[in-house]
This record gives C-alpha cells, structure tokens and sequence, in this order.
C-alpha cells in the first residue's frame, strides 16, 4: 500500500490592502517624476530640485547658441526638447550610449539627452556639451561623421584630449565615431575628426585668399 502524499495547499492571496501599500512604496522607483520647464525655442525636461537648479544656466547656453548657430547661417528646429536623465540608467536605456557619451543629439526627434547636469558641471563640460549637440541639430543634411564631430567640437570650443589616429582611413574613422569601443578610442577618434576639419577650414580659408588675391 502506498502512503498517501499530502497535497501542497495553494498559497494564500495577499490582501489587497497591503498589495495597494506595495504599489505606493514602489512606484517611486518604477517611475519617474518628470518635470517641464520651458523658455523661447526650448523645452527641458528634468527630474528633481538638483538639476532644476541648474535650469538658468542651461537656458542662457542654448538660447546663446542658436544665436551662433544663426550667425553662421544654420536653424534649428523651432522647438528642441532637452531631456536631462536623472541617472545613468535611464540615459543608458533610452540612448544605448555607453558612459563615457554625455550626451546625444537626435535629428529626428529634434531632441538632445543628457546625463545628469551635476555630472557635466563636475565635468566643466555642460556649455560645451549642450553647444556640440545643438549644432549636431543644426548641421547640414549629409556630411560624413567625422566632419560633423570635428565642426560641432569647433563650434563648442572644445579643444582634443587625446592624439589622433595616424594613418586611419575615413571608414574606419566612421566606424570608431559611430560605435567606439572605450572612452579612449572616442577621444582618439574625435582628435582626428577635429584635426581633418581643421585642415578643411583652413584649405576653405586659403582657396578663399586666394581668390580674392586674383581678384586684386
């Protein structure tokens, strides 16, 4: 005779008093607050007092730099959203940026992300960050990355921080600026984009000389 196994008894479902008390307690960590704050030609969106504060300056470098952009004869849209995510996380899944990328401009969405505005401050970087992205909106349809990356780094006023690449050629410079490995190879990278657009301007500057020289 076999010895009978008791069955498991089904387990007994939660109140529903205290599943709404989880829901209360989580919901802070499954969603974020997002708040909007607005000015001519701009909109920024941001998560908590930390980033807020920082708001003013953010504003007076984007609307200084569509006046730039404007001078040179490029538009943006009118209206760019700025979303500043409130950690790595969050930039991460909505970029599939790695880390080292503070930020990224989205022609299609007419939209900039950014990581936390406390890590760019660290960083010093947040003017020229929000500048190299902003031209990146406004540049010409068309060009190669490199020359993108080299002319957003002029317009922001960023200077190299690694040497650039000898003998690269321009698809794999193209490959490196569009999924670099490291933060290193980026910064080795973006050095050789900036040095090829500097040869570029000053050939443009030379042809230019040139022609009027003729011309006297």
């Amino acid at each position: 005779m076999k010895a009978s196994i008791p069955r498991p008894r089904a387990p007994t479902p939660l109140p529903v008093w205290l599943i709404a008390v989880w829901l209360v307690v989580l919901t802070p960590a499954l969603a974020q607050n997002w708040q909007t704050a607005q000015a001519p030609g701009f909109v920024v969106r941001y998560v908590g007092r930390a980033d807020a504060l920082h708001l003013p300056d953010v504003f007076r470098v984007l609307q200084k730099a569509r006046q730039d952009l404007q001078t040179m004869g490029l538009s943006l849209p009118p209206i760019v959203r700025v979303v500043i995510h409130p950690n790595l996380k969050s930039y991460t899944a909505s970029t599939r940026l790695p880390w080292f990328v503070l930020a990224a401009a989205h022609r299609s969405k007419n939209q900039i992300d950014s990581q936390r505005l406390r890590v760019l401050r660290e960083r010093g970087t947040l003017e020229r960050t929000l500048r190299h992205e902003l031209f990146h909106l406004a540049q010409p349809e068309g060009w190669p990355r490199w020359k993108a990356e080299g002319m957003a780094m002029r317009f922001a006023g960023e200077q190299p921080v690694a040497r650039p690449l000898e003998a690269i050629t321009e698809a794999e410079l193209e490959r490196l600026l569009t999924n670099p490995p490291d933060r290193e190879t980026l910064r080795r990278a973006m050095a050789t984009a900036y040095r090829w657009t500097s040869r570029l301007v000053r050939s443009i500057i030379n042809g230019l000389s040139a022609i009027d020289h003729r011309r006297n």
